[in-house]
């Protein structure tokens, strides 16, 4: 990942001192009081590092990088033999709906029509179908991990290559820690989106029990709001840190500073986007 405006500037890690050479950026929703936006990530050290960014008006940029088109599809990949068992508090064909419900949403997704590039499209798109991959991940998973797993399934064939022209939502089970560079989920962040450098995808690790869910105790409320910040935020900055920003906050992020509960027509909590043409955040109607 080259370096962004934001990071340009810094030559040695804010944290060890050591010299970097580039930085790797991740879409992240924060945990509690984490701020979620950009995050940046020192090469080679793995340090997260404070960027500074310049206060002001609302200032949406596009950044020249890929943006979803309607054409687009997801696949959701649940990984773990916990997907495969019985009577669970929620299971794959409702997470499958809630993709679906998101999708199809002609407010909320539809009004994503408003990102699209010159020339493009964006906004309703569709789900292909689910993937269960039964071996089970360590109980501590790093993104690199899963970058690593993910090329390892396409290339062998267990799951189809969508190349650029799709994303896969990872839902992993209770028990399983995800961490970035150190950063623990629910500890320091709730879910993230991230480019593998062929392939795009989000992480829902299974919902956290708090600091993710400002509407309801519900879990499935939890994961539903996650993952409707993720899609979203992957369509409209597809490689993090290269689509529509302000500052160094992604659509939803922006919204999640001044959070207020959402629901969609059909029922799911979903996390409010910036909608520029209303100069305010997505609310239903």
């Amino acid at each position: 990942m080259t370096r962004c405006r934001y990071c340009a500037g810094i030559k040695a890690c804010k944290v060890c001192g050591q010299p970097i050479s580039d930085f790797i950026h991740v879409g992240v929703r924060g945990a509690g009081t984490n701020s979620s936006g950009i995050w940046h990530y020192a090469v080679p050290c793995g340090h997260k590092q404070v960027v500074q960014v310049e206060a002001g008006a609302v200032q949406v940029v596009y950044n020249g990088g890929p943006l979803w088109n309607t054409r687009y599809r997801w696949l959701d990949v649940f990984w773990g033999d916990y997907w495969q068992k019985q009577n669970l508090p929620f299971n794959m064909d409702q997470i499958d709906k809630v993709v679906m419900d998101i999708e199809t949403n002609a407010s909320y997704s539809g009004g994503l029509k408003q990102y699209a590039a010159t020339g493009g499209d964006m906004g309703i798109s569709s789900l292909m179908g689910s993937k269960v991959v039964p071996t089970n991940p360590p109980q501590v998973v790093d993104d690199s991990q899963i970058q690593k797993q993910l090329e390892t399934w396409i290339d062998g064939g267990v799951l189809p290559d969508l190349g650029m022209k799709g994303a896969y939502n990872i839902f992993l089970g209770p028990g399983v820690s995800v961490t970035l560079q150190g950063d623990s989920s629910c500890a320091t962040f709730c879910d993230f989106h991230n480019f593998t450098g062929k392939h795009a995808y989000t992480v829902e690790p299974y919902p956290c029990s708090s600091g993710c869910n400002q509407c309801t105790a519900n879990p499935f409320d939890t994961l539903t709001q996650g993952l409707s910040e993720e899609m979203t935020e992957l369509k409209t900055d597809f490689v993090p840190g290269t689509g529509w920003l302000i500052g160094q906050l992604e659509l939803c992020d922006f919204c999640d500073q001044q959070f207020q509960c959402r629901q969609i027509d059909t029922g799911e909590y979903v996390n409010a986007w910036y909608d520029r043409s209303k100069g305010s955040c997505w609310k239903p109607g």
